[in-house]
């Protein structure tokens, strides 16, 4: 993958599976600058974990992971396999989050959802203007 592939895909996966930019509760006229993309797919993760190594230049000890799961899943296994997956250390997870039960017709994936969380302001608003050139170069 090229640099320019590997940005288009990045601020596209952004755009379509991350968290957006919103106001900070606890205080009055802040936002929470957090880059955050939450997915099920190991390989979408792991895309978006290299585009912010790469092209944002995160300090990867920063990168932080969170994992949503039904409580019939072993979440020590679980918590192995994504930290494989994406390189980051269980040591960086943030706590995992279990969901409720569903319906016993509802496959839910067998490996939760994980979230990849940074927060920078400096590389949100630099993830913003790759964003923006990708749109312009359309």
């Amino acid at each position: 993958m090229t640099c320019k592939e590997l940005r288009i895909a990045g601020a596209m996966l952004f755009v379509g599976e991350g968290t957006k930019l919103r106001k900070d509760p606890r205080y009055k006229n802040t936002f929470i600058y957090a880059i955050e993309l939450t997915n099920s797919d190991p390989q979408i993760v792991a895309l978006f974990i290299k585009f912010l190594k790469e092209e944002l230049e995160v300090d990867f000890s920063k990168v932080r992971g969170q994992l949503f799961i039904y409580p019939d899943l072993d979440k020590e296994k679980v918590m192995r396999v994504w930290s494989r997956k994406t390189g980051i250390p269980i040591a960086q997870f943030q706590k995992v989050i279990m969901l409720k039960p569903r319906s016993l017709v509802f496959r839910h994936s067998p490996l939760g959802t994980f979230k990849v969380r940074i927060s920078s302001k400096d590389k949100f608003l630099k993830l913003q203007s790759i964003i923006e050139s990708v749109w312009k170069s359309v």
